[in-house]
C-alpha cells in the first residue's frame, strides 16, 4: 500500500507466483526497481544540498528573535519566532469570584487589542491564553500545569492568594516570569522566586491602612477580628492583630468557612464582647452575610471589610442599608487614579463598568508586553528577567518592583458605603 511520500509500485515490476519458483521470479523481478528506487533517493539528497547552499541562511532583523525553538537549562524556553505571542493568564471564570476574574480578563484582552493594532510587539501579536483557576488551589495548581505546557512567553495570574501560592513553584520551574494583578499576600514574594512579580500592594500596607483607620478615624478601642483561615485573610487578620498592639484590644479572632451561611452563633457571640470594629479580612460573599446578619442581631459595632470583599456584590447581598457606612480598605481602582480618565471611557465602550482590579490587569499586561520588547526576544529566561526590571508609567501610576519582587510604590486607600455606593474617603497619597 502506497503510503504518504511514498510512490505506489510501478506497474509490471511487481509480479506474483505461486511456491518457490514463483518467489524467485518476484525477487529477480524487484532488482530493478531496487536500483532505480537508490538511484532516485540519491538524486533527491543532492538537489537539497544544491538548494540549500544556493538559498544561504537568511539574515535575521536586528533585535528580533530567532525562528528555532530550544529548550534551555532551567526550564527556559525560546519559542518560535513567527506567528502570535501567547501569553498565558490564570484567573478565577467561575466561582464565587468570577466576576472579578472576568473583569481582569477584559482588562487584559483590552491592552493586547490596543498594542496590536500598534503593530504587536516585536512585530507580532499578543495572543491570550486563559485558564480558569476558581480561586480553588487544586484548579490553580492543575491550570498552572496546563499553561507552562504551552508555548507561553509570561503568565498573569493571581486573584485569590491561597490559590496562587501554590501555583508559584510551578512557574518558577518553568523559567516564567509572573505579573500578579490583584493578589497581595505577603506570602507571595517571600519564597525567593525571581519570576514572581505583584502588581498590587501587599497585606502588611492593608493592615496598617485598616489599624490606623479603626483607631484614628473611628476612635475604636476594642476590635473584633474575623477570617476566613484563607491563606490571604488569614495573614491580613494576623498582620492587623500586630498592627493594633498597644493602640486597641483584640477582644476576638475568629474563623469562618468559606461558603458559610449561617454566622448567628459566631455572631452572638461577638455581640457580648462590645467591639467598637469589625474587621472581616475574607472575601464578599461572606462579608455581605456577616454584615446582613450582625445588623440582624443588634450589632452596633462599625465594620469593615478587607479588598477581598470590594464589590459591589457585597452591598446586594448585605442590603443598602445594613452596608451603609461599612468601610473597605481597598487597593485604588480605576475611578482613584489620576491617569484613569481618559481610560474608564475607552473600558466602559467595551465591556462596561470596570472592576476594582481592571487598572491593575491592564497595565499587568503592559508590563509584559514592555518586558518582550525590552528583552528584545521571546525567551522565558530573558523575558522574566526583564519584567523584574522594567520601569514604567501604568495607568495606577509609577511601576517598577523591589529585589523580591513587591511594587515600589503600593499603597491602599479607604472607601465607605454612602447611599449604597462605594466612597472614598481616604484617597491616594498625591
Amino acid at each position: 500500500m502506497a503510503g504518504p511520500g511514498r510512490s505506489p509500485p510501478a506497474q509490471g515490476f511487481l509480479l506474483r507466483g505461486s511456491g518457490r519458483e514463483g518467489r524467485e521470479k518476484e525477487r529477480r523481478a524487484m532488482v530493478p526497481f531496487r536500483n532505480l528506487r537508490r538511484l532516485l533517493c540519491l538524486w533527491l539528497v543532492l538537489a537539497l544540498a544544491v538548494l540549500a547552499g544556493c538559498g544561504g541562511a537568511q539574515q535575521q532583523p536586528a533585535g528580533q528573535p530567532s525562528g528555532t525553538q530550544s529548550q534551555q537549562a532551567g526550564g527556559s524556553t525560546s519559542t518560535q519566532a513567527e506567528g502570535d505571542i501567547l501569553i498565558g493568564a490564570v484567573l478565577p471564570i467561575t466561582g464565587g469570584s468570577a466576576k472579578m476574574g472576568q473583569d481582569m480578563q477584559n482588562a487584559i484582552q483590552m491592552a493586547f487589542d490596543e498594542i496590536n493594532a500598534q503593530g504587536g510587539v516585536l512585530g507580532r501579536k499578543l495572543k491570550l491564553e486563559v485558564q480558569d483557576d476558581a480561586c480553588d488551589p487544586q484548579t490553580a495548581v492543575a491550570a498552572a500545569n496546563k499553561i507552562v505546557s504551552m508555548n507561553v512567553v509570561a503568565v498573569i495570574s493571581g486573584y485569590c492568594s491561597g490559590a496562587f501560592l501554590p501555583t508559584e513553584a510551578i512557574y518558577h520551574n518553568a523559567g516564567l516570569g509572573v505579573v500578579v494583578p490583584a493578589a497581595n499576600a505577603v506570602s507571595l514574594t517571600e519564597q525567593g522566586y525571581e519570576e514572581i512579580n505583584l502588581i498590587n500592594a501587599t497585606n502588611r500596607d492593608q493592615a496598617r491602612t485598616a489599624a490606623d483607620y479603626m483607631v484614628n478615624r473611628w476612635g475604636a478601642k476594642k476590635v473584633a477580628l474575623i477570617h476566613d483561615n484563607s491563606a490571604f485573610a488569614l495573614e491580613l487578620a494576623e498582620l492587623t492583630r500586630e498592627n493594633l498592639q498597644g493602640r486597641a484590644e483584640v477582644v476576638a479572632f475568629e474563623a469562618i468557612t468559606p461558603g458559610e451561611k449561617d454566622f448567628s452563633a459566631l455572631l452572638t457571640s461577638l455581640k457580648g464582647k462590645e467591639p467598637d470594629a469589625i474587621y472581616f479580612t475574607g472575601y464578599y460573599a461572606e462579608g455581605g452575610l456577616i454584615i446582613k446578619q450582625a445588623r440582624g442581631l443588634g450589632i452596633t459595632a462599625k465594620i469593615m471589610v478587607g479588598d477581598g470583599a470590594n464589590d459591589p456584590t457585597l452591598v446586594e447581598i448585605a442590603g443598602a442599608e445594613n452596608a451603609e457606612g461599612v468601610a473597605i480598605t481597598s487597593s485604588p481602582g480605576a475611578f482613584d487614579f489620576k491617569g484613569s480618565s481618559d481610560w474608564i471611557p475607552r473600558y466602559r465602550e467595551k465591556y462596561g463598568e470596570p472592576g476594582p482590579y481592571s487598572v491593575h490587569a491592564y497595565d499587568a499586561a503592559y508590563v509584559v508586553a514592555e518586558a518582550i520588547k525590552q528583552a528584545g526576544t521571546t525567551d522565558r529566561a530573558a523575558v522574566a528577567k526583564a519584567i523584574r526590571n522594567i520601569n514604567i508609567e501604568g495607568i495606577s501610576g509609577p511601576i517598577s518592583f523591589t529585589e523580591t519582587g513587591n511594587r515600589k510604590e503600593g499603597y491602599f486607600i479607604v472607601l465607605e458605603v454612602k447611599d449604597g455606593q462605594f466612597t472614598v474617603v481616604q484617597g491616594v497619597p498625591r
